[in-house]
């Protein structure tokens, strides 16, 4: 009877293991169906694409999130890994991402817009829609989301050389809008052939032209890289004019070239809130001074001081007597003027470095994104927002067609030194009477 008991017991005991071992391989079989695998390679990603996002806490070069498969061969095996979509926060728009090799890529054209920014194929909002905007190179630097950025040569050469053979036959999509032949769309990059405005729209279904950060020959240059596909099987590069536009693939990460940083300070005297901002080695004022114990309003509407704030003389802007107004100060060092305390009156000098920090195009680079500019607005790409706040030489004048700034610098008595903006491109110095009413930009001490 004990024997009859004991091969009772061990039946049971295979069988309940038996049991187990089943019922674990169900559970197995359930959250296979919560996840799918990437279908260009073996990482998971959330059911659908969904809303998963790629990692935030990479590097410039756009590297993070789970690492991709690493058994393919250098001869151009698959390597993309994780892919999904992620939400612009500035107006809901949702984009496709895909990792490639150590590389997060927007697998979209950005189609992100603003006030006068970017412009679709033709004019035709269908065109964005489909193959993103086009911007200028100075907007394309500006313009990817928070935690993206414009990527440098080297990074599209990277993914050149992580695709392997035939690069361009392998990140072109599959679609017909190619009309010389679509691509294999290998890693699902989609490359489309968005055209490009270059005086007039053209190359829309043959070609498409990315910008990248890196400009041709220097700082100065009014001409930058970009990387374009057509029907050859390669991505090859070209050196445009800047002013042409062509479309944007952001690559995650941020990038560590920027020497861009924003604030905001109070003027005590008066509680007035301005906005700044550090472009290169120094700290601008982004907006126009409007301290009202002095100066006056264009065509003396409080409305005007509001938006371009005030208008002064330069014995004023310098805050000394007005009989310099007849002679010579010969200042010596800086000189606060009218600007709040840690804050100072420039030199033409200053005004020299800024313009140098910015590169080519300076106005275009400074001037304020604003229709107050009519077609001659700028890029402000620093966010110096500068307006046309026009001025007077004995009377009001060139309000939206022209901005000055005093400098502290002396020309020939009775005339210093003021920087303006017009029309063009350039910011040209020229030395009015100081008894001319113009704005006033501080820097920080």
């Amino acid at each position: 009877m004990r024997k009859s008991l004991g091969k009772f017991a061990l039946t049971a005991s295979i069988m309940l293991a038996l049991a187990l071992t089943f019922s674990c391989h169900d559970n197995g079989n359930d959250d296979d169906d919560e996840t799918t695998t990437g279908s260009k390679g073996s990482s998971s990603s959330v059911k659908g694409g969904g809303d998963s996002s790629p990692a935030k806490n990479s590097s410039s070069s756009g590297t993070g999130g789970s690492s991709p498969s690493k058994n393919s061969s250098s001869s151009g095996a698959n390597l993309a890994g994780d892919k999904g979509t992620f939400k612009d926060s500035r107006d809901g728009q949702t984009y496709k991402w895909v990792k490639i090799d150590t590389q997060i890529w927007m697998a979209q054209n950005l189609n992100y817009s603003e006030e006068l920014l970017g412009k679709c194929y033709d004019n035709k909002d269908s065109n964005c829609e489909k193959y993103g905007r086009l911007y200028e190179w100075d907007d394309a630097l500006r313009v990817c989301p928070d935690g993206w950025h414009l990527p440098s040569t080297s990074e599209w050469n990277t993914l050149v050389s992580a695709v392997g053979k035939d690069p361009g036959k392998s990140l072109k999509s599959t679609s017909s809008d190619w009309r010389d032949g679509g691509g294999t769309d290998s890693y699902d990059f989609g490359a489309l052939p968005g055209g490009g405005l270059e005086s007039e729209f053209k190359n829309i279904n043959i070609r498409g032209d990315w910008w990248t950060s890196t400009e041709n020959s220097g700082a100065a240059s009014t001409y930058a890289t970009t990387r374009y596909m057509n029907s050859a099987n390669t991505v090859q590069s070209n050196n445009p004019s800047k002013l042409n536009q062509y479309s944007v693939r952001c690559i995650e990460g941020y990038s560590s070239s920027s020497s861009i940083v924003y604030g905001e300070i109070t003027d005590k005297r008066d509680n007035k809130k301005y906005k700044t901002v550090k472009i290169g080695t120094q700290n601008w004022m982004a907006q126009n001074l409007n301290y009202s114990e002095k100066g006056v309003c264009y065509n003396n509407k409080d409305a005007n001081c509001d938006i371009y704030g005030r208008l002064y003389d330069w014995v004023t802007a310098m805050d000394i007597s007005a009989d310099y107004n007849n002679k010579k100060y010969d200042m010596q060092g800086q000189q606060q003027g009218i600007c709040p305390d840690g804050w100072h009156l420039p030199t033409n000098s200053e005004w020299n470095a800024l313009v140098s920090a910015v590169g080519g195009y300076p106005a275009r680079k400074l001037k304020a994104r604003n229709d107050l500019w009519g077609k001659d607005y700028g890029t402000d790409i620093y966010g110096f927002g500068a307006l046309p706040g026009g001025g007077s030489e004995g009377e009001f004048k060139n309000l939206n067609t022209l901005g000055s700034w005093w400098t502290t610098t002396e020309n020939s008595n009775p005339y210093s030194y003021v920087r303006t903006m017009n029309s063009g491109n350039t910011v040209p110095s020229s030395s009015p009477n100081k008894k001319s009413l113009y704005s006033v930009r501080c820097v920080e001490d």
